[in-house]
């Protein structure tokens, strides 16, 4: 999977960092989308690699979890286990923004159940 590069550079004057606005992003949102068409064994593989960063719900049959930016270490490797199961499997990764204190989970880590 490959990301565009945003080549522009703000300008030094206006801009302020991340953590001085009150709505700067403090949590990304994430949904995620098995890839249903894989082998018995290897559907188990993507399974259990989503299933340590995520919670899934039979509901909308996807899966949901909070990616916590004031935690780069957790976030660094959540993001990692995300990435490597839309390489391996081509699971469907979804990732919004939400700035800090909405619609975030209230006492729960990020990720876990």
């Amino acid at each position: 999977m490959k990301l565009p590069r945003l080549r522009r550079t703000p300008d030094p004057a206006t801009a302020e960092p991340a953590s001085a606005s009150p709505a700067a992003p403090m949590m990304l949102q994430v949904l995620i989308f098995s890839n249903t068409s894989l082998a018995e064994q290897e559907f188990g593989a993507q399974t259990e690699k989503l299933r340590s960063v995520a919670s899934y719900d039979s509901g909308t049959r996807s899966w949901h979890s909070w990616i916590p930016l004031d935690r780069p270490g957790r976030a660094a490797e959540m993001l990692s286990t995300l990435f490597e199961a839309a390489r391996v499997h081509g699971t469907t990764i979804q990732v919004q923004a939400q700035p800090g204190g909405e619609g975030g989970p209230s006492g729960q880590t990020p990720g876990r159940p």
